[in-house]
């Protein structure tokens, strides 16, 4: 591959080994050296990370400690964002946990047509997103910002970071696609447990403790 790339993940103090695992070797058989920062606060860490890669890398890929991919995902999403002029982000199709909705969205449509190429969208996530440094460098700062509801609380109406970043990044005139061709996984927790027949079934946390828990024990 032609193009400097580089990944920045940011990570909770305990995490899956299994997903870790995945990530690190899925991006070295690519080529792709990663940046890990381990703070408290998301927004700082990524922001801090891509500034770093400026004038080191032409790429960055956005990677979540959560995320589970292949080499074939990464290698996909950046030959097509590297060689499609129109295409300034890129990011992977993925599920949100315990929903199955697609983490991103496309303003005033919930249904899109997919003829085998990238889809436009307004927003989407940083599970696995390839980034134009080129184009992050332009975008006015703050890149990240977390801002409450017009109550000042951090209910439904709030704007979370990754949320903000997309709107800066759509208002400075950058485009977003999503790949549905590049379709990765979101690691859950889940619940195994028996019902009255002895049959073992899987829920969310959130079902089994709403729903299920009750009924397991007479």
């Amino acid at each position: 591959m032609d193009i400097r790339v580089s990944a920045v993940m940011t990570a909770p103090r305990y995490e899956c080994v299994a997903a870790r695992s995945r990530i690190e070797r899925s991006l070295a058989m690519a080529g792709v050296p990663l940046t890990i920062s381990g703070g408290v606060f998301y927004h700082q860490c990524m922001e801090n990370m891509l500034e770093q890669l400026m004038g080191k890398a032409d790429w960055v890929l956005t990677v979540d400690f959560d995320s589970m991919f292949l080499t074939k995902h990464v290698q996909r999403l950046l030959s097509i964002a590297a060689n499609t002029e129109h295409i300034d982000a890129l990011a992977a199709l993925q599920p949100m946990r315990g929903k199955g909705r697609i983490l991103g969205s496309r303003r005033n449509e919930n249904v899109v047509e997919w003829d085998g190429t990238p889809v436009r969208v307004d927003s989407a996530h940083f599970g696995l997103t390839a980034i134009s440094l080129k184009k992050l460098e332009k975008l006015e700062k703050p890149w990240f910002v977390c801002k409450p509801d017009p109550k000042g609380g951090w209910n439904d109406d709030r704007i979370d970071s990754d949320v903000w970043f997309w709107r800066q990044w759509e208002e400075a005139g950058n485009t977003l696609y999503m790949d549905p061709g590049c379709r990765i996984g979101h690691l859950e927790e889940m619940v195994t447990v028996y019902d009255d027949q002895m049959q073992a079934h899987h829920y969310y946390p959130k079902k089994w403790e709403d729903e299920i828990s009750e009924s397991t024990c007479e």
